[in-house]
C-alpha cells in the first residue's frame, strides 16, 4: 500500500505551476529540493512573516537617539543659548536611523507565508516577499489539490459521465 488515499487518481500528473526551484502538478509540490504530495497538505492557511531584524533594529535605535536627544535637552537651563548648528546636528542625529527604518520597511515588506498540516505537524511550505508569485502559487496548489480530488484537470468528473442522467 503507497499511502495514497483511494481518491488519488492513477494518471499522469498534469503540470499546473513552473518556475524555477517551484513545480507544482496534480501529485507533487515541489519547492528546491524538499517535494510533498498533494494529498498530504491538508488545513492550508496563509500567514505574514516577521520584520527584517534590520527594520526593527533602525527603529530602537531611533527611538533611542530620540530619547537621548530629549534627556539632553532637558539638561539645558536656556535653550536660545544653544547654537543653530547644534539643533541641526540633533535632527541630522534622529533622522538617519528614521530614514534607515522608512526605506527598510518600503524595500523589505513582510514575506508572505503559506503553511500547511502534513501528517498531523504544522509546516511553512512556500515563503515569498512578492505579493504576485505568492497569490499564483497558492491559487495553483488549490487547483492542484482540487484536480487530484475530482479527477484531473483534462478529465473531471462531471465530464466524465459519472453523474446521472435525469430522465
Amino acid at each position: 500500500m503507497s499511502g495514497k488515499p483511494e481518491w488519488v487518481t492513477r494518471r499522469t500528473p498534469a503540470t499546473i505551476y513552473r518556475q524555477p526551484g517551484l513545480y507544482i502538478t496534480t501529485e507533487w509540490f515541489v519547492i528546491g529540493k524538499r517535494r510533498y504530495p498533494i494529498w498530504e497538505l491538508t488545513n492550508l492557511r496563509t500567514g505574514r512573516g516577521r520584520r527584517d531584524p534590520l527594520i526593527v533594529r533602525s527603529m530602537l535605535v531611533t527611538a533611542a537617539v530620540v530619547a537621548g536627544i530629549g534627556v539632553t535637552l532637558g539638561f539645558v537651563r536656556e535653550l536660545h543659548t544653544i547654537s543653530p548648528a547644534t539643533y541641526l546636528a540633533l535632527g541630522a542625529a534622529a533622522m538617519v536611523p528614521m530614514l534607515t527604518a522608512a526605506v527598510g520597511y518600503r524595500l523589505r515588506p513582510r514575506p508572505y507565508e503559506l503553511w500547511a498540516d502534513i501528517r498531523g505537524r504544522a509546516v511553512m511550505v512556500f515563503s515569498t516577499d512578492q505579493e504576485r508569485v505568492y497569490g499564483q502559487v497558492s491559487r495553483a496548489l488549490l487547483r492542484a489539490k482540487e484536480a487530484a480530488r475530482y479527477g484531473g484537470i483534462a478529465d473531471p468528473m462531471a465530464a466524465a459521465g459519472q453523474w446521472p442522467t435525469v430522465r
